[in-house]
């Protein structure tokens, strides 16, 4: 199904030579997000004109308020996308907005589906129907790979979809809506599939709640933290790493094809949590909890990030960093959560 056609857009060394430095009006859906408040935080400093889409808190991005625009939208409504469309007029859409958590798909399928099936749908149908021809990255996920065996590992592009969760059906439908309408009607659409992204300003994921429950004990707000299976080998990468390559996908990535988002290095939860206790400076007690723990858990999941190493991208931030930077947000943060 995976296509390295470009859809008579021109050829890859021609992407490579043009690198499309032309493109400025840029659109972010869930700009308020921690993805799209990083992606921000760059377009902006690139000199790009940004429109955020904003449904939740804006606080992730208040610091660019008269620096870029922020337009409230629901996706699932086709008017209000509609509309923004037709005013931004964007050269470079990043359609990061979504119903991202797992445990909500299987309590409100309904609304999974609707924001992130139907959204993606608005979006595409009505730079179609306006006649736009911007570059659009729909930016989806590494759940639709579903369970895998750990010989399976590094996850290619071309892994076969296998979801397990009404979020990571949503997210292959939201792929596939990218991949049909760049084959039918010829649009500039690149499909991203990222890992695990960690780092300041997220949150409900497992290296930010350690770093959290952390800063809580030094607070003296907690004594113990509980975590859930340390024995599972994930791949994480900085969100601010992450940016960096959804812009250069931007301006060099193939039209049609699809790129893992991913480190492509292993680091067990275990290792993850002892890392964070060290440099907080202090012993922490930690129990595993019935409640943290999944239904089932993939001991191995890493991912094949060679096409996006190709253009040229590269890992900048070590995950000690990135461990050290979570509990400074934290320290300051802990309070707003």
């Amino acid at each position: 199904m995976e296509s390295n056609q470009d859809g008579g857009q021109g050829t890859v060394s021609q992407f490579m030579r043009m690198e499309r430095k032309s493109l400025k009006r840029c659109l972010i859906t869930g700009g308020e997000g921690f993805i799209g408040s990083h992606l921000a935080d760059l377009l902006v400093k690139e000199g790009l004109k940004v429109y955020a889409l904003v449904y939740g808190n804006p606080k992730n991005i208040e610091h660019l308020r008269g620096r870029m625009t922020f337009l409230p939208c629901d996706l699932k409504e086709d008017a209000e996308i509609s509309g923004i469309i037709r005013q931004v007029r964007p050269e470079i859409v990043f359609h990061l907005a979504a119903q991202s958590f797992v445990t909500v798909s299987w309590e409100d399928p309904e609304e999974t589906l609707k924001t992130n099936v139907l959204g993606t749908f608005y979006l595409l149908e009505n730079i179609r129907k306006e006649g736009l021809d911007p570059v659009i990255e729909i930016i989806g996920s590494s759940s639709v790979y579903g369970p895998c065996a750990i010989e399976e590992m590094p996850l290619p592009v071309d892994r076969a979809f296998r979801p397990t969760s009404m979020y990571s059906v949503s997210k292959a439908a939201e792929d596939l809506l990218g991949f049909f309408y760049w084959r039918v009607y010829g649009m500039k659409v690149i499909r991203v599939r990222p890992f695990n992204m960690t780092g300041p300003r997220k949150v409900a994921d497992a290296c930010s709640d350690f770093a959290r429950g952390i800063v809580a004990i030094e607070m003296g707000l907690k004594k113990v933290l509980k975590v859930g299976n340390l024995e599972t080998v994930r791949d994480f990468t900085d969100g601010r790493d992450a940016v960096k390559a959804l812009w250069l996908l931007a301006r060099r990535g193939e039209y049609g094809k699809v790129y893992n988002l991913c480190s492509g290095r292993a680091y067990q939860m275990r290792e993850v949590l002892e890392k964070l206790v060290s440099l907080a400076g202090f012993p922490v007690k930690y129990e595993v909890a019935p409640e943290k723990m999944r239904p089932y858990d993939d001991p191995v999941y890493i991912g094949d990030c060679a096409d996006l190493c190709r253009l040229g991208w590269r890992l900048e931030i070590p995950m000690e960093r990135t461990l050290s930077d979570l509990l400074a947000y934290w320290r300051t943060h802990l309070n707003e959560a």
